[in-house]
């Protein structure tokens, strides 16, 4: 009987047969890779392509590069964050809304849309955060807004190699067809710059709400896509000619209809915020409160509704959502009504007139005693006054 370690079967010879174009794989391979002629023929040797110096930029390119290169450190990139407890005390920060502004002057003012940063104002657990060209961020403070021309001035600590103001141009003398340039961070890519022409003048554009109009707005169709918002719109000299505010568009992106607040709307708004500014700002509780008229068509008792105020509404990051105070709520067709306030520091604050009265006896910072009524039960409440926000319709 044969060994059958020693036979050599067809599935040994086609393993040889398989190594032995492997090698030969191998050594083809090697000789290509080394330079070596291919198996397909061609040339023995390859050289590379010669490749042609760059040509130096047009005047045009130029003056568009110059442009930028002036204005860019004044642009900025604006974050606004949220943060949300989780489980075990920790916090989960999330990034509600981001845009685009500019640096107005160099006592650290920044100049962007309201609607940008409008997470802000709304909600609780905020706060905003800007980021300069260098990549360097700083905390900002909303300072006020002028909600017709949807302007909103913010304030940062930051040094004065970073706060570097935009050149300022008038919106008197514009022209269609003129060329323009936008700067901004469309879809968070920072330091994006666009061009193109003024196509209209004098636009009017609803805003997000659907409800209010922008006036006076210039048409452009230089690339604007969320996160331009905010952002200068720039003539050919570098000067701020207007800020990039809303687009036109079925699917929400850039579709060649972009619109800017002309300057001249800009500059009065800031100039409108900063004079207020500089006076003695106000102290508030951070709510509203009910009409005593609208309250007795609720059906309130006379005897009830003349001992106080009812709170309409708490407003978020206001000074009372800090604490217990309750609002005016609606569920269907049953309305809640809120707490009633009835005195503050023990002094009956039953009008408008007579609460107003009595904060203007305080300064932001101070701690007053809030009385009020839940469900017929009087409790006390402590409120740290805040300084009155500037927004104006």
């Amino acid at each position: 009987m044969n060994d059958p370690s020693k036979q050599l079967g067809p599935n040994s010879t086609n393993s040889l047969l398989v190594v032995a174009l492997m090698g030969l794989s191998a050594i083809l391979a090697y000789q290509t890779w080394a330079g070596g002629a291919s198996i397909t023929g061609g040339n023995a040797s390859y050289s590379p392509r010669e490749v042609t110096p760059t040509a130096e930029p047009g005047a045009a390119e130029q003056a568009t590069i110059d442009v930028f290169q002036q204005t860019s450190p004044s642009v900025v990139f604006i974050r606004t964050q949220g943060f949300q407890p989780v489980l075990f005390g920790g916090v989960q920060e999330k990034e509600l809304s981001s845009g685009t502004g500019f640096v107005w002057d160099e006592q650290g003012h920044i100049v962007t849309n309201l609607h940008v940063i409008k997470e802000v104002l709304v909600s609780k657990n905020t706060a905003l955060q800007v980021q300069f060209a260098d990549k360097s961020v700083a905390d900002a403070t909303f300072i006020g807004g002028v909600q017709e021309h949807d302007i909103a001035v913010l304030k940062v600590d930051a040094s004065p190699e970073q706060l570097r103001p935009i050149l300022l141009g008038t919106s008197d003398d514009l022209q269609v067809g003129q060329s323009v340039l936008a700067i901004g961070n469309p879809f968070g890519f920072d330091q994006t710059l666009s061009t193109g022409v003024i196509g209209g003048l004098n636009r009017i554009v609803g805003k997000e709400s659907g409800q209010d109009t922008l006036n006076g707005l210039i048409q452009t169709d230089a690339a604007i896509n969320p996160g331009n918002s905010g952002g200068p719109l720039l003539d050919s000299s570098g000067r701020l000619i207007g800020v990039n505010t809303a687009i036109v568009s079925p699917t929400g992106a850039y579709a060649g209809l972009g619109f800017a607040v002309p300057a001249n709307s800009v500059v009065n708004s800031v100039d409108m915020v900063l004079t207020e500014s500089t006076g003695e700002r106000k102290p508030i509780l951070g709510i509203s409160v009910l009409a005593p008229d609208q309250v007795a068509e609720w059906g309130i008792p006379d005897e009830i509704n003349e001992r106080g105020l009812f709170i309409g509404q708490v407003f978020p990051n206001g000074p009372a959502s800090a604490t217990d105070l309750r609002g005016t709520r609606q569920s269907g067709y049953r309305v809640y009504l809120g707490d009633q306030i009835t005195a503050l520091n023990d002094v009956p604050v039953a009008t408008v007139e007579q609460l107003h009265a009595e904060l203007d006896k305080y300064s932001p910072g101070d701690v007053v005693t809030v009385s009020a009524y839940r469900e017929n039960q009087l409790g006390n409440v402590e409120v740290k006054l805040e300084a009155r926000t500037l927004l104006f319709k």
